[in-house]
């Protein structure tokens, strides 16, 4: 429409430009302009007018006509891909969404506000804890105590001297990748680089998450971490028939320290800590066992470090000395990676990888102490 508005105007501006000409030289000639052009010339300007007139009507028309934006949703359910798939022809069916910014008339364009509103990050609470040694092999070769047997004696004058037994058995800690990827467009990568850089930031969170839980419960089997609660990482807490967790908790420490071990950590679900918070006296005052809601208690029981983790199972716990019984081989930390994959590159899309590369070496399951918080 503006290319028909901006012919008329200069076809009629041409034809009024020569009209006008003649008019000022006859004024020139003979003082005076016949009737003849003094018509044209307002024949011409009449016309002028209407023709203005008309295009803008024209234009109004098309404007009220015209389709409002389609949302991704209806241009999907439009597509050709879409109806090959309803018909059985083709497996998958995908359709690129030109997402256009439009405004309405006389409305502002919208303003965005700074920076992205993140989701959930999960908190990270185990693996800070960990002694982690950085390893360039893809397995580690461990040796550990076994068994110890101190037959150390007073012995008299020329007596035989006891024998200590001491054992040890190796074990491998096999290092085990953590890998995902998202795909992202390359206009976004040019036009958005805050999105990317966010993209970068979730994809090694979700790393983080992944390992925290393997951690925790990886069960070892290929390819899997061997986490502290694997059979053959623990040894087995028995607890006493009704007891609640503070109750266990001072049961395995004490366990520990009589196996010539000093606990550092107790893990617990978050929801069997919620409940021990809240816990009262059955009888009498009724008052909370672990100190009144709006006191600040310690959140260390006896001395041990709390680690609250959505991993470990509910009704279990975990207690030892962290440090010493397990250690974070590290083959290669976070790594963030782009490039094209298969036909990437003709999509215009450009796949983002990150993975971690790390094994889980339990070096002293007589250290820890995992079982349920009461007996069944």
């Amino acid at each position: 429409m503006d290319t028909e508005l901006k012919g008329a105007l200069d076809a009629h501006g041409a034809a009024i430009d020569a009209a006008i000409k003649k008019y000022d030289g006859q004024i020139a000639e003979a003082g005076k302009a016949d009737s003849e052009i003094r018509a044209q010339v307002k024949a011409m300007s009449d016309k002028f007018e209407a023709t203005i007139t008309e295009i803008g009507q024209k234009m109004a028309i098309a404007g009220e006509q015209s389709e409002p934006p389609v949302t991704a949703g209806a241009e999907f359910v439009k597509s050709a891909q879409f109806a090959a798939l309803l018909s059985g022809q083709v497996n998958t069916a995908r359709v690129e969404v030109k997402n256009t910014v439009v405004t309405q008339p006389g409305a502002p364009f919208p303003e965005n506000r700074p920076g992205i509103i993140p989701g959930a990050f999960g908190p990270l609470t185990v693996r800070q804890l960990l002694t982690t040694i950085n390893v360039t092999s893809n397995s580690v070769p461990v040796l550990r105590e076994l068994a110890w047997t101190n037959n150390a004696a007073e012995t008299a004058e020329g007596a035989a001297k006891p024998e200590s037994v001491l054992t040890f058995a190796p074990y491998d800690v096999l290092i085990r990748t953590i890998p995902h990827f998202i795909k992202v467009s390359t206009q976004l990568m040019a036009d958005a680089p805050a999105v990317v850089a966010y993209i970068d930031t979730r994809l090694r969170d979700g790393l983080s998450q992944r390992i925290e839980r393997q951690i925790v419960i990886g069960d070892g089997t290929a390819p899997n971490l061997s986490g502290l609660n694997d059979a053959g990482n623990f040894t087995a807490f028995t607890p006493l028939s009704g007891a609640n967790l503070i109750e266990s908790i001072n049961r395995a420490r004490w366990s520990l320290w009589s196996a010539g071990y000093v606990p550092d950590t107790v893990i617990v679900n978050p929801a069997d800590w919620a409940a021990m918070e809240v816990l009262r006296e059955g009888v009498g005052t009724g008052a909370y066992l672990y100190g009144a809601p709006g006191m600040i208690g310690s959140p260390n029981p006896f001395g041990l470090n709390l680690v609250v983790s959505n991993w470990l199972p509910a009704g279990q716990l975990w207690v030892g000395n962290l440090t010493t019984a397990a250690t974070l081989f590290q083959r290669s930390g976070a790594v963030v990676e782009m490039g094209f994959v298969n036909d990437d590159f003709t999509r215009n899309l450009v796949t983002i990888r990150a993975e971690e590369r790390l094994g889980l070496g339990v070096d002293v399951p007589a250290a820890t102490r995992y079982g349920p918080i009461t007996a069944a």
